[in-house]
């Protein structure tokens, strides 16, 4: 039904592996391996050092040198665990200023623990000698002094990057906007010279012909909809399914009840957040890819569950589509609004008889820029 496509029974998340993914776990099976080797490295020069002990002695700079090899292991393990920690926590996106200080305070505070504990035990071990109360001071204000320019520049390439991924970003979902907004109108009039024609239809029409004037007034609003929201990143769910309602109208004046839509959605998430359109967007989806008439009716069920999520769900009855008709743009274009925006993924399942998008559902203060 949808593309790309997906074997019946299993779930797609359709954030399949892409050039930034693949970096990622590049870079991270990268660190491990280099830990590894440094481990490798502590652990050989440790057991060296031992066996020249034994045999009589050796140069005073060697404690020197595994005792900063040994400092260095210590201190890329526990701070890649604080930041993979912190990372699973809180986002860059939602808390930026929480994560920057606890991130630079654990770290702080964390190396500064591995440089104390270290000498202490290399001091004792290979000296028997506990350092005294001048070289903790020493040590420790030294420590600052390397650790905070250090941090600091991690920090600060760390927010480059992010800044310049977010500007980037930025400028997708105004392409991303721009598209929708071109396909949503791409058949559409100006919309001035579209409502006075209007208007103008609605004054001919018969007095008593009430369909023809339930259908134009629903039809502006749907228009209006369009209009209204087509700078807007997000909408309060209720809008969308206000929106629904009168877009429902229209589908149903065309296939009667060849189509059927029944919403089961819960109070408690009305005020949640998504996507303009996405909803029509997916009810299109399910439109295109499957045959209707009023003896087998197409079955769409807008409903939610325990968890904040929108689920559209309908039955399967595949119909053959032109290759012009193909234009893989619907849920994908979806799918790029809702990560680009909050980060957030849409799921697609499809088993033997049933076709279930699930869109996220966002809270209004999980994102900053909603505007309406």
């Amino acid at each position: 039904m949808a593309s790309p496509p997906i074997l019946p029974g299993k779930t797609l998340n359709v954030s399949n592996l892409n050039s930034r993914s693949i970096f990622l776990f590049l870079k991270n099976k990268l660190q491990v391996l280099s830990l590894t080797v440094l481990a490798g490295i502590v652990l050989v020069f440790a057991f060296y050092l031992e066996q020249m002990q034994e045999e009589g002695g050796y140069p005073a700079y060697y404690v020197a040198v595994l005792w900063v090899l040994t400092l260095i292991f210590f201190l890329w393990l526990g701070n890649l665990l604080i930041y993979l920690l912190i990372r699973r926590r809180f986002s860059w996106e939602s808390s930026f200023n929480l994560r920057f200080f606890l991130q630079l305070l654990l770290s702080l505070i964390y190396s500064l623990f591995c440089i104390n504990a270290t000498y202490l035990l290399f001091k004792n071990h290979y000296t028997e000698l506990p350092p005294n109360h001048n070289q903790y001071i020493l040590l420790n204000i030294y420590g600052l002094l390397f650790l905070i320019p250090v941090l600091s520049i991690q920090f600060g390439l760390l927010f480059l990057q992010k800044w310049k991924k977010a500007i980037l970003e930025q400028e997708k979902l105004k392409q991303e906007q721009v598209h929708s907004e071109l396909i949503s109108l791409r058949s559409h009039l100006s919309p001035h010279f579209l409502f006075n024609n209007l208007n103008i239809l609605s004054s001919l029409i018969q007095v008593e012909n009430y369909a023809a004037q339930d259908y134009l007034d629903r039809f502006a609003e749907v228009y209006r909809y369009v209009l209204k929201n087509r700078d807007v990143e997000l909408i309060p769910l209720k809008e969308e399914l206000d929106f629904l309602e009168s877009y429902n109208f229209l589908l149903h004046q065309r296939f009667s009840d060849g189509l059927q839509i029944r919403i089961q959605v819960q109070n408690s998430v009305m005020k949640y957040l998504l996507p303009p359109l996405a909803l029509q967007m997916v009810l299109e989806n399910a439109l295109k890819h499957n045959k209707l008439s009023e003896k087998q009716p197409l079955k769409i069920t807008v409903f939610t569950q325990d968890t904040p999520q929108l689920m559209v769900q309908n039955n399967l009855q595949i119909r053959d589509i032109p290759e012009h008709e193909k234009t893989g743009f619907g849920l994908e274009n979806i799918r790029r609004r809702y990560w680009l925006i909050a980060r957030k993924e849409i799921d697609i399942t499809e088993t033997s008889t049933t076709f279930t998008v699930a869109l996220p559902l966002i809270k209004p203060n999980e994102h900053g820029h909603f505007n309406h």
